[in-house]
């Protein structure tokens, strides 16, 4: 070193400058060469750790598998808790598809670490059916006995063959029967375990943050180190809670959240933050539901048919969906199972020519009448819609084509809370804006089939056709996939062409990220909480390993 020093300094000053100079270009050629041969030679994997926060509009309640209904707690649920496939070793199915028998897991434990049995999954099925808990899934589990076979065996008894059962075991969320079986369902509400959960899922429930009015703010969990299954990514998964989108945006730009979901496309130009946009698609659409025992006019198929051609739902995917989302023209979705096309004409001047076929004619001021039982019916619709952004101006275009036809419209936007509780409850409308969510089997009995035309069924036209209830409730049964596709078609073109409702679109789940989130994957999803079954896929580090 010594020697090195002192010939460095026997340099005169011009020759210490080239010298200096080479040394530099030899250090930054070898970083050069040494960062090609890193590159080469390894490559870039998503790596654990970090911290990702979700701004979500809304609040926790029931962070209950068996209570669950807001998109808040059933996301919150998704992480917390394992639904049956998470937690079988293995699921099997007698030839006439009535019996299921369930073998579970061995080592399985909840968060507390008690053991997870077969009695936990007993104790969550007699939980939904019965009444006192309320439970949205209730209906779906009527009629299925469940039988204990050992500590880690359990059977599904079906009255009838149900192809689609394998997906309420997918949906059902094990509670633990030891920290609810001492309390009454009804009192279940009162339980601390609702906002402080244990489970046996990815993540485990580690805090959250409460204003003295009780809303809840921020929302904590971590990564558990005794999940069965593959850890996820990112060691910590917090919530935090806004009251209107505005704010949750305003969060988001300032870098208190990472992520958002729900937005409408009109939300995105909010946004000054740079992102990255998943566009999930989805199993729910939009329509117009007729109610025809309220309208004459509507009771003429041809009114129907016409009022349904009118519509331009391509302008609509584009003007109120910003193209993230499908023109939709029956009733299932485009990215949904079992969908088949359902071609219909589409065109003003078509609507027109039917109206005017039908005996509904122009008068001076453009708008249409006819004389039925003796009287002159104006061609005249009420429209019913949630007060909410993007369906009001969804309302607006369709007065709109509506009326270049000689439709005359009035709309009535009501607080969506209320629009439940009274006119879609007590079917107390001529024309209904509103959506409907399928499965993930694309079921469409609980929407189509007439035993739903009443409250609490979701049969919202009100429609009723023997032959579609054949056919959907045979495609129920149908074990083979083959003729129960076909019979789900058949059923989707007779719907179709009995213009029951004027469909108008299915939305994409649009979904915010900052640059720093990765492995979101768009992927068809039946609920926009299942967007979190892939989350362990998610990550915020990277690592580099050798190829």
């Amino acid at each position: 070193m010594q020697l090195f020093k002192n010939i460095f300094l026997a340099f005169t000053n011009r020759e210490r400058a080239v010298f200096l100079a080479a040394a530099a270009a030899a250090i930054a050629s070898l970083a050069f060469v040494s960062a090609g041969v890193i590159a080469e030679t390894t490559r870039v994997v998503p790596a654990a750790g970090g911290t990702y926060t979700e701004g979500m509009v809304g609040q926790p309640e029931y962070v209950n598998p068996v209570m669950a209904s807001s998109e808040t707690d059933l996301s919150l649920v998704k992480l917390v808790y394992q639904n049956i496939p998470d937690i079988a070793s293995s699921i099997e199915v007698s030839p006439d598809g009535r019996t299921w028998t369930v073998r579970l897991k061995q080592g399985l434990r909840w968060q507390d670490g008690q053991k997870l049995t077969s009695d936990d999954v007993i104790f969550t099925v007699e939980s939904i059916q019965n009444p006192d808990a309320h439970s949205p899934l209730y209906k779906s589990w009527q009629g299925v006995a469940v039988n204990r076979v050992s500590e880690l065996e359990v059977q599904f008894s079906l009255i009838n063959p149900y192809a689609f059962f394998g997906d309420d075991l997918a949906n059902l969320y094990i509670l633990p029967k030891h920290l609810f079986a001492s309390a009454p369902p009804g009192n279940w509400h009162l339980s601390d375990y609702n906002l402080k959960p244990v489970g046996s899922g990815p993540y485990e429930f580690a805090s959250y943050d409460r204003r003295p009015d009780g809303t809840i703010t921020d929302y904590h969990l971590q990564s558990w180190s005794g999940y069965n299954g593959a850890k996820p990514l990112i060691s910590d998964f917090n919530f935090k809670f806004f009251g209107n989108t505005d704010d949750l945006i305003k969060s988001y730009d300032d870098g208190s959240v990472d992520g958002m979901g729900g937005l409408a496309y009109g939300d995105l130009a909010k946004i000054e933050r740079p992102y990255r946009l998943t566009a999930w698609p989805t199993s729910g659409y939009y329509a117009v539901f007729w109610n025809q025992s309220q309208s004459i006019p509507l009771e003429d198929t041809a009114v129907r048919e016409a009022l349904s051609a009118a519509v331009d739902r391509n302008a609509l995917v584009a003007d109120i969906l910003g193209g993230r989302g499908f023109p939709e023209l029956g009733p299932i979705p485009p990215a949904a199972p079992y969908y088949v096309p359902t071609p219909q004409t589409s065109s003003a001047s078509f609507a027109s020519t039917t109206l005017t076929a039908d005996g509904w004619l122009p008068g001076p001021d453009g708008m249409r009448a006819k004389i039925v039982r003796g009287a002159a019916i104006p061609l005249a619709i009420n429209l019913s819609v949630p007060d909410v952004g993007f369906l009001v101006k969804t309302a607006d275009a369709l007065a709109a084509d509506w009326q270049a036809i000689g439709v005359s419209t009035t709309i009535s936007a009501v607080d969506p809370q209320s629009l439940l509780a009274n006119s879609v409850k007590n079917r107390d409308y001529e024309a209904l804006l509103f959506g409907n969510v399928l499965g993930p089997s694309s079921d469409i009995y609980a929407f189509w089939d007439s035993s739903e035309r009443f409250a609490p069924g979701l049969n919202l036209a009100i429609y009723d056709n023997p032959r579609v209830d054949g056919l959907i409730e045979a495609a129920r049964m149908e074990l083979g996939n083959a003729t129960r596709t076909a019979e789900f078609a058949q059923a989707e073109q007779i719907i179709a062409s009995d213009y029951p409702a004027a469909f108008l679109y299915s939305p994409d789940y649009l979904f915010v990220t900052g640059d720093n989130v990765r492995g979101v994957s768009p992927a068809f999803i039946a609920d926009p909480s299942d967007r979190f079954l892939s989350a362990g896929s998610w990550y915020l580090n990277t690592a580099r390993v050798l190829k």
